[in-house]
């Protein structure tokens, strides 16, 4: 037998594997990481190195980077965020407070955990790092000095761009620091809902409300990255991080989270070896991130979305998927009522924590201060010379029908 046909099919089928999970496509993609805080043991992973969007789980490295330079002392919880014409360029999620309002440090990291507010984010980035740019490259450095190898940001807000990525693993790592260097901080990732004005705005992370045990953390969606979550949930003695990346839907990015959850408390740990700052890669590793838009955003895509939630609940199901090839799979309606109970219609008055501009009264190391007292000026004679415009309009709008009435009763 000639060279070439005994090696052909071996380099084909080579070929095949390698080719194999870029040709499955976003709809085999769904990233996870169980981990144990306390003894950092990894209880399930899947893809956890794979390169993905983090939309906008950046706001918690945009959190940990605040509370480094409060640490160092640079600025502190009452000290100044000014909203600029730059935060207000982004679009939504937003909160769209009048061009040189200040709200504290403080109640802008309430506003970024729950609203997830684009404007507030570059504001804070502004405010804190001297602009945008200087905070970025102080995320980048810390996120490098804490582990996070795979991880690199442009922004402070999530919206996004090929050249901000992240992995499983390096949320978890994130989510890790968090806890463990800023546990006085906990209480930002766990506010169900803040009153601004007279508006209620609920998190948008529903574990919060429905799955027992949780005590926070941050959900992120751009369509790129799909929908992402990541819960730390406390039952008895243990606490749990579970990241879940990549989801079809909120409704399945919720119930695999849960699920996860669920099955990581009835877990027993004393044989598992693997931990988070030890594990490693095994197998192919994606460095592209997937990007999930023809899935979650295309209107065509409905039955692409129906195949990726089945593929994806296939993956965790284990024992609720009954009979050969899953054929019993429950519906994802099935399982989120059995893993998170019913929706909850109406928050808890208790809940909502209000949240207010100004009261910035701690340290102001750009001259955020004055600066407001500037932007402010030209927002309202800008303001002013708008509403002298209209009111121009209408005046002449009103003489010109004047004018019109008078001819028609001339005329008779």
């Amino acid at each position: 037998m000639p060279v070439h046909r005994f090696f052909l099919p071996i380099l084909s089928l080579l070929l095949a594997l390698a080719l194999a999970p870029v040709l499955a496509g976003p709809a085999a993609a769904a990233p996870h990481l169980v981990v144990d805080m306390k003894t950092g043991k990894v209880l399930a992973q899947q893809e956890a190195f794979d390169r993905w969007y983090p939309a906008s789980l950046t706001k918690l490295m945009t959190a940990y980077t605040v509370f480094r330079e409060v640490r160092k002392g640079k600025v502190t919880m009452r000290s100044p965020v000014l909203v600029t014409a730059n935060a207000l360029s982004k679009p939504p999620s937003k909160m769209g407070f009048p061009l040189g309002s200040v709200l504290t440090v403080d109640n802008a990291l309430k506003i970024l955990m729950v609203k997830s507010a684009n404007d507030v984010a570059v504001a804070v980035a502004e405010s804190v790092g001297g602009s945008e740019k200087a905070f970025v490259e102080l995320m980048n450095g810390y996120a490098r000095e804490i582990g996070m190898d795979a991880s690199r940001f442009v922004n402070p807000h999530g919206l996004h761009d090929a050249g901000q990525y992240t992995t499983a693993h390096d949320m978890a790592v994130l989510t890790m620091a968090l806890r463990k260097e800023f546990a006085t901080h906990d209480g930002y990732f766990d506010i169900p809902a803040i009153q601004v004005g007279g508006r209620s705005i609920a998190n948008h992370n529903q574990l919060l409300f429905r799955f027992r045990g949780t005590t926070g953390m941050k959900t992120g969606f751009v369509c790129a990255s799909g929908l992402n979550v990541i819960v730390t949930a406390k039952r008895g003695p243990r606490e749990l991080i579970a990241v879940v990346l990549g989801g079809p839907t909120g409704q399945e990015r919720n119930v695999r989270a849960a699920k996860l959850l669920n099955d990581g408390f009835l877990k027993n740990t004393f044989l598992v070896k693997d931990k988070l700052e030890t594990m490693r890669p095994s197998g192919f590793v994606k460095t592209a991130g997937t990007d999930m838009r023809d899935i979650v955003c295309k209107p065509r895509s409905k039955q692409v979305k129906k195949d990726a939630i089945r593929s994806n609940l296939m993956a965790f199901a284990g024992d609720e998927a009954e009979g050969e090839g899953g054929a019993g799979l429950p519906s994802l309606d099935e399982l989120e009522e059995k893993l998170l109970g019913p929706k909850v219609r109406k928050l808890p008055a208790a809940g909502v924590i209000r949240v207010a501009l100004g009261d910035a009264t701690g340290p102001d190391p750009y001259g955020l201060m004055v600066e407001s007292e500037r932007l402010t000026e030209i927002r309202k004679k800008a303001e002013a010379a708008a509403a002298a415009k209209a009111a121009a309009k209408k005046k002449a709008r009103a003489a010109a029908k004047k004018k019109k009435s008078s001819k028609k009763s001339a005329k008779k």
